[in-house]
């Protein structure tokens, strides 16, 4: 039953526009951090707080898993953040104490993407982390 003008009027602002919402999943909707998302992800997660990381940054965080083989999502991210620089995650400081983890980090400026493995059958992952800079 369509709602009467005044029964919407009644209804919070932000209620109203969870009425005319996209129902379909957007990866591009979910992401606030600015960072490109990669086109084909089967789940993704934009963290709801801020988190400081080593340095003294708040850095926001998107995660997301896709079923495509882990090669394809490292050089979409390589095209995609031009004048980045990259460090496999073995010789990175943070993530190298995690056995069987592959992938790479991708860092530009302050921000990063994080693209890895955990074994061959799991998901590509990607974290993708906004950071602000120190003031």
């Amino acid at each position: 039953m369509p709602l009467k003008r005044s029964q919407f009027a009644a209804i919070p602002m932000a209620a109203q526009m969870l009425l005319f919402a996209p129902q379909a999943f957007s990866a591009d909707i979910r992401n606030l951090t600015g960072l490109p998302a990669y086109p084909n992800l089967s789940s993704a997660v934009m963290d709801g707080t801020f988190k400081t990381d080593t340095l003294g940054h708040w850095c926001m965080r998107f995660w997301a898993d896709t079923a495509d083989p882990i090669s394809t999502v490292e050089a979409w991210y390589r095209k995609a953040m031009l004048g980045s620089s990259e460090i496999d995650l073995t010789h990175d400081k943070t993530y190298k104490k995690y056995n069987g983890l592959v992938g790479v980090k991708i860092v530009l400026g302050i921000d990063y993407v994080v693209v890895y493995k955990t074994s061959g059958q799991a998901p590509t992952s990607i974290d993708l982390y906004r950071c602000s800079p120190l003031k």
